[in-house]
């Protein structure tokens, strides 16, 4: 496997399609703004109810707070997960047609959705339970389903056969896409960020 040939191919896709950016661009730049939105609200939520001499109040504002970042979080992760496939999806028009569009994304992942919804609670629960396993296992998992949601929106299969292929490809390649699975981690700390 070609790891040097993969990401020189996939900046040349990217340089001509700065499209494929949009979704994940998007749900970041939203997910930051209801972040702020919600702590900077709930912090001066309890922050006036302790002011004010009411610890309970300020508790009970705290909790409120939490209960909101936890549905937060779960509305993060699927608007995430629909990013993640319209950019797959954006990419696979873009190696065959030279060119791509928002709406080939969305249609896409539409389509899909089920199966990456499927796929994501069983790739999560097998990375939580190896996490809980001294996080050892919990990296395997991740490494072993890490192309679970691509075969899903490339080849419209079931969550639990993309899981396997996803397994199998990573099995006979263990190597080239361990150093892959550790550039794909930086890549997307310094995109992040």
């Amino acid at each position: 496997m070609d790891i040097a040939g993969i990401f020189k191919d996939s900046l040349e896709v990217a340089k001509k399609n700065p499209l494929i950016f949009v979704p994940t661009v998007a749900v970041g730049l939203v997910m930051a703004v209801l972040t702020m939105a919600v702590i900077g609200g709930a912090m001066t939520t309890a922050g006036m109810m302790g002011g004010m001499g009411s610890p309970a109040g300020a508790m009970g504002a705290v909790g409120a707070a939490m209960g909101l970042a936890a549905l937060l979080s779960i509305f993060g992760m699927m608007a995430g997960l629909i990013a993640h496939g319209m950019t797959v999806a954006m990419a696979q028009e873009a190696i065959a047609t030279g060119k791509t569009t928002l709406n080939t994304g969305l249609s896409v992942v539409g389509s899909r959705l089920v199966q990456l919804i499927v796929a994501a609670v069983l790739v999560g629960l097998a990375v939580t339970i190896g996490m809980m396993l001294l996080v050892i296992p919990g990296i395997i998992a991740a490494i072993l389903f890490m192309f679970t949601f691509v075969i899903i929106i490339a080849d419209n299969v079931p969550a639990v056969d993309a899981m396997k292929k996803s397994f199998d490809l990573v099995k006979s390649n263990m190597g080239d896409l361990a150093i892959l699975f550790i550039a794909m981690i930086g890549i997307g700390i310094v995109v992040s960020i």
